[in-house]
């Protein structure tokens, strides 16, 4: 079996999560979202009144929402050249066309740091998990956020950490306590930060890879309000 897990950002339209192979069940979560909103499909859903999966929220049976064709989840074959008439926006945390992302903004100018590379994490306080880097991000533009996840190397024991940054602001960063992270890991050596996002904007002039289309913008996919997004296939063959 394959189980992919990405974020993305919400954006309020029919976006493509292009993923790199075809799901055959998917769950997105609004992550970000009070109501906890969740929409699951699966290749078992065959009837037309579910074809293209249900939406969860609230408490009670009044809370679904069953999607027919062409207004939930849909299968996604990609293979389709990007141009500025479909992919319409490549601006970060925007798209129609996403992909995953895993570069290292820490060494990238303006998308990362602000006046060096950040490679050094100081922790200040271990019981709010906050910290601070050796150098602010952007005032605007940057990818490192809230939703980054970060590798940083234990100066003592020489333990490789993951963490998540829950909070960090724009111009901010290098001031005592200005970063705080999902557990507290202590100082050390940065090795990498990722984007707010696991997933981007494919750059126009790209084929697309398969994936999903996400249809739904009610109670999910909410503009500007993070997703999760599961997938995965099943190892049988038919």
């Amino acid at each position: 079996m394959k189980m992919d897990e990405y974020t993305f950002n919400g954006t309020g339209a029919a976006v493509y999560l292009c993923v790199g192979f075809l799901p055959e069940f998917v769950k997105v979560i609004a992550v970000e979202d009070s109501d906890m909103a969740q929409v699951e499909w699966s290749r078992g859903f065959v009837a037309a009144e579910s074809d293209n999966g249900f939406l969860l929220y609230g408490a009670t049976a009044a809370d679904i929402t069953l999607y027919t064709a062409g207004t939930g989840i849909e299968a996604y074959e990609g293979g389709e050249l990007l141009t500025s008439a479909n992919q319409t926006s490549v601006g970060y945390g925007e798209g129609v066309f996403l992909a995953p992302d895993v570069k290292d903004y820490r060494q990238v100018e303006t998308y990362g740091y602000k006046t060096a590379v950040i490679d050094t994490w100081t922790l200040g306080n271990s019981t709010n998990r906050t910290g601070n880097f050796n150098s602010d991000i952007p005032a605007s533009g940057s990818r490192i956020g809230e939703g980054s996840r970060i590798l940083i190397e234990e100066s003592v024991t020489k333990k490789l950490k993951w963490a998540v940054v829950e909070a960090l602001t724009a111009s901010q960063g290098s001031a005592a306590n200005e970063v705080t992270l999902s557990r507290a890991v202590t100082s050390g050596k940065i090795l990498k930060i990722e984007g707010m996002y696991d997933m981007a904007p494919l750059a126009v002039g790209s084929i697309t890879p398969a994936g999903i289309k996400l249809n739904a913008t009610s109670e999910i996919n909410a503009n500007n309000e993070i997703q999760l997004v599961r997938v995965g296939a099943y190892d049988r063959v038919h």
